[in-house]
């Protein structure tokens, strides 16, 4: 039997779990899991096999099959090579350089690299491109992190996989969500506000005797060194490839093997579902973290060299993050918890005015905790007034919320406080100080912006429906 009480207090420690994963060194799934373990047998006198079948084992085995495979693109100097192509794009034109860090950046998330990851490689080779062409560096550190969000929600992205599970989840959500024009939307204004980032700081940046006073002392304070320590990947260690490594780096067997690995799974993935719908009628899906695992397994017997470790590198943290959360949020399901927070937001009278409050959430939790956490635990509550229990139309378009939330919770991720903000002030220390106050400023323009504007063009507009 439902109760007020007893959803408000299993709530509560879901809050709490969050509060405690971001200021302790207790893993935030760890938590959650260890809290569905005990909430759930006290307060819903649930099971302990109902506790585990709540994991996730389909998000597992895709967030297992891709990290593998890009970390074998990355120990196999794949991901080394496409930088370096990309460098040698702007040759003579340096100041165009973001936009093609952008585009390699949002390229290496698309193809499964967590967010962090991807700015720990590319950050180090960016910034120091910047300081020998004396450039200003915040244009570069925003490219590289919101190139990073951008290519993050693609099919067999790390944000992709998640939000598209968690949508699954719910069958009456999934019918009306189009994940394609998702990624299009944020990609978009990623890209916007690297645009707008480079159009109002493309001089030169701090003078020479502000950057002759900043030291790296005076900017790696504990704030910054906990944020390099991000919950959900571990120490990111800022790869010691330099630019003139890179020039050296070439196309072998083994990078080209790889590189058709990854467009042979893009294509099966992506274009087979289609093909096989326009042919022969009926989609033909192939699972992305099986796939993956496919590939990852035939590179790994054909270059086993380069393999050795690669297990090591998957990002068994955000896994287990991801699925402690989802285990959670199932059981909040399953006991009506979701569809009774649902409820209340549709008594507000207007499930608009919800949304936006939804927004802002997302937008000031992910900027100082976990992104992947919060559109884990965001996307269920959004589906009570998404799909209403009664069988209505909805008011608000699934596809276009479920973007809004995930273009407020990761564009803010150039906060000083997450991981990504963080190494672009610890790679850009020669002009740290400059970096740390606008990266703020930036970080708070769009915890307050992105809500506001993406619920204006994509939620309050009654013309978009909710279709997909």
């Amino acid at each position: 039997m439902f109760s007020v009480t007893t959803a408000i207090i299993a709530l509560a420690i879901l809050v709490v779990a969050f509060l405690i994963g971001s200021i302790t060194e207790l893993h935030m799934g760890i938590m959650a899991i260890v809290a569905t373990a005990i909430v759930g047998p006290l307060l819903f006198h649930d099971t302990i096999k109902q506790v585990e079948g709540g994991f996730p084992l389909v998000l597992f085995f895709t967030l297992l099959g891709v990290t593998y495979l890009f970390a074998l693109a990355s120990a196999n100097g794949t991901v080394n090579w496409i930088v370096a192509a990309g460098l040698r794009l702007v040759a003579g034109r340096a100041r165009l350089f973001p936009f093609v860090m952008f585009a390699i950046s949002a390229l290496v998330t698309a193809i499964g690299a967590a967010t962090p990851a991807s700015a720990a490689i590319l950050m180090p080779i960016a910034l120091g491109f910047n300081r020998k062409n004396k450039i200003n560096p915040l244009p570069m550190s925003q490219a590289v992190i919101q190139g990073s969000t951008a290519g993050s929600f693609s099919p067999i992205g790390m944000y992709g996989v998640i939000v598209n599970t968690v949508v699954k989840r719910s069958p009456g959500l999934a019918a009306l969500y189009n994940p394609t024009v998702t990624w299009i939307l944020v990609a978009v204004i990623c890209f916007l506000i690297v645009l707008a980032t480079w159009f109002l700081h493309r001089d030169a940046g701090p003078s020479e005797e502000e950057v002759a006073a900043t030291s790296r002392d005076d900017i790696d304070d504990a704030a910054v060194k906990e944020a390099l320590v991000d919950e959900e990947f571990g120490e990111q260690q800022a790869g010691a490839t330099s630019e003139e490594d890179l020039a050296l780096v070439r196309l072998n067997p083994e990078r080209t093997t790889t590189l058709i690995g990854l467009a042979v799974m893009a294509l099966l993935v992506i274009g087979a579902p289609l093909v096989t719908a326009a042919f022969f009628g009926k989609k033909v899906n192939f699972d992305v973290g099986l796939t993956a695992l496919a590939v990852g397994a035939v590179l790994t017997l054909m270059f086993p060299k380069s393999a050795k470790g690669a297990v090591s590198k998957i990002s068994w943290p955000t896994i287990l993050l991801v699925g402690g959360i989802v285990t959670y949020i199932d059981m909040l399901e399953r006991h009506g918890v979701i569809q009774w927070l649902g409820d209340l937001a549709a008594n507000l009278g207007n499930p608009r005015i919800s949304s936006v409050i939804i927004l802002f959430i997302g937008a000031l939790v992910s900027a100082y905790a976990s992104t992947t956490g919060t559109l884990g635990a965001l996307i269920p509550l959004s589906v009570p007034f998404l799909v209403p229990s009664d069988g209505s139309t909805a008011a608000i378009n699934a596809t276009m919320l479920v973007a809004a939330l995930g273009i407020s919770s990761s564009t803010v991720d150039c906060s000083p406080f997450s991981t990504n903000g963080a190494l672009g002030i610890a790679n850009g220390a020669y002009q740290g100080d400059y970096i740390y106050r606008w990266l703020l400023k930036w970080s708070w323009i769009l915890i307050i912006g992105t809500p506001l504007v993406t619920w204006a063009l994509m939620i309050l507009p009654p013309w978009w429906g909710a279709g997909s």
